[in-house]
C-alpha cells in the first residue's frame, strides 16, 4: 500500500491504524489473532513495537526506576518492558501476516539496533517515532537517513521540540513526515485532548495531521476525523486479562469496528457540497390561490405565499401585488416574473 498516498488523499476516510503493543500477552498465537482481529475490525494498517528491556532502559536499583500509579504502578520498567516487548523473532510472522490480509505492517523502534533490525529483516513502507522518543535525536538521524516517510507523535513535546525534530529529520533525509496529536496518559481523559490545537499542529509546522488517541471510547476519535485528521491510531486488544498490559486503554474488536465505522461516517459527512434531493419541495413561494384572467390585478386574495417553492421568492411580494396577470392561471400556478406586468 502507497501510505503517503493513502494518507495524502482526501477522497478517501483517514488511514486506520491498530496499536498492537504488548497486547499479545506474550503468546505469538494471540498475536496473529490480533492481526486476524484488526483486520475484521475494518483496520488498514498495524502497528508494532520493537525494542528490548535493555535498549529501551537500564535495571537501576532505586526508586526512579519504579512505576508510582496508573495501569502499571508497582512494576519497575525493566519488568514492564520485558512483560510487554514483541519478541523480535515475531516480527516476519506477524507482518507475513497482515500481508497476507491486505494490511500493511510498521512499528516504533526505539532505539538503532531496532531500525537495523526492521529495515534489514522487514522493509517497512513507514517508521513511526513514539511521543516519548522525540528528543531521541540520534534515533531520528537514523531513521530519516533511510529517505521513508515519518509519523511522529508529539503528545509531551514543546512546540519548540516538535519544530527542532522536523528540522533533523528533514536536514537528514525524510522525505515526508506525519505528526499525530496525542496525550500521553494511559488512559488519557477526552477532556486533556484539547482538539482545536491538532489542525494548528498541521498549519504551524505545515504538515498533514492525525491522532494517537489512548482515551476511552472512540469519541476523541471521531471528533478529531471531523476536524480533518487523516490518520488514527488506537490500541487493540483480544481481551482484558492482565497479560494485556495495555487492555485498559485499548478496544475490543467489536469496539474498534463501531470506531472504525464511526470514522468513515463522520469523514462522509465532512466532504462534498450535495444538496438536498428537492430543496424546493419544501421551501415557499408566491402561488396562485384563486382561479386568475388575463388582465386581472394579482393581490392577497388570488395570490399565497405556500409551498411548494417552484414559485416566484417571497421576496417579490411586494413587488408582485397590483400588478396585471399576462395571462389566465389556475390555482397553484407557480408565479414567475413573465405572469406579470
Amino acid at each position: 500500500m502507497d501510505i503517503v498516498g493513502r494518507i495524502l488523499d482526501r477522497d478517501q476516510p483517514p488511514l486506520v491504524v491498530a496499536e498492537m503493543s504488548g497486547n499479545h500477552g506474550g503468546s505469538l498465537q494471540k498475536a496473529l489473532n490480533l492481526v486476524d482481529a484488526a483486520f475484521q475490525a475494518g483496520a488498514d494498517a498495524l502497528k508494532l513495537q520493537t525494542y528490548k528491556p535493555e535498549t529501551i532502559t537500564v535495571r537501576g536499583n532505586d526508586n526512579r526506576f519504579i512505576i508510582k500509579e496508573g495501569l502499571w504502578s508497582g512494576k519497575s520498567l525493566s519488568e514492564l518492558y520485558e512483560e510487554a516487548m514483541t519478541p523480535w523473532e515475531w516480527h516476519s510472522q506477524i507482518f507475513e501476516k497482515a500481508k497476507s490480509l491486505g494490511m500493511f505492517c510498521f512499528s516504533s523502534p526505539f532505539d538503532e539496533s531496532a531500525v537495523d533490525f526492521l529495515e534489514s529483516e522487514l522493509n517497512p513502507p513507514v517508521y513511526k517515532i513514539a511521543s516519548f522518543e522525540l528528543n531521541h535525536y540520534p534515533l531520528l538521524k537514523k531513521i530519516a537517513r533511510l529517505g521513508k516517510p515519518v509519523i511522529a507523535s508529539v503528545g509531551v513535546s514543546s512546540e519548540e521540540e516538535v519544530r527542532t525534530a522536523l528540522e533533523i529529520l528533514k536536514e537528514n533525509g525524510s522525505p515526508e513526515i506525519f505528526l499525530l496529536h496525542c496525550v500521553s496518559e494511559y488512559p488519557a481523559q477526552p477532556s486533556d485532548f484539547c482538539l482545536n490545537l491538532m489542525p494548528e499542529l498541521g498549519q504551524t509546522h505545515g504538515v498533514v495531521f492525525g491522532l494517537s488517541d489512548h482515551s476511552l471510547g472512540h469519541l476523541v476519535s471521531v471528533a478529531a476525523t471531523a476536524l480533518g485528521a487523516r490518520l488514527i491510531e488506537k490500541h487493540l486488544c483480544l481481551d482484558r486479562e492482565l497479560s494485556s498490559v495495555d487492555g485498559g486503554f485499548s478496544m475490543l474488536p467489536n469496539e474498534f469496528a463501531e470506531m472504525t465505522s464511526s470514522v468513515h461516517c463522520t469523514y462522509k459527512s465532512t466532504i462534498g457540497k450535495k444538496l438536498p434531493s428537492n430543496p424546493a419541495f419544501y421551501k415557499r413561494s408566491i402561488l396562485i390561490s384563486e382561479p386568475v384572467r388575463k388582465g386581472e390585478c394579482l393581490d392577497e386574495k388570488n395570490l399565497r405565499i405556500a409551498r411548494p417553492g417552484d414559485g416566484l421568492c417571497p421576496s417579490k411580494w411586494e413587488q408582485v401585488l397590483g400588478s396585471k396577470a399576462t395571462k389566465d392561471m389556475e390555482v397553484g400556478h407557480p408565479l414567475s416574473l413573465d405572469d406579470i406586468c
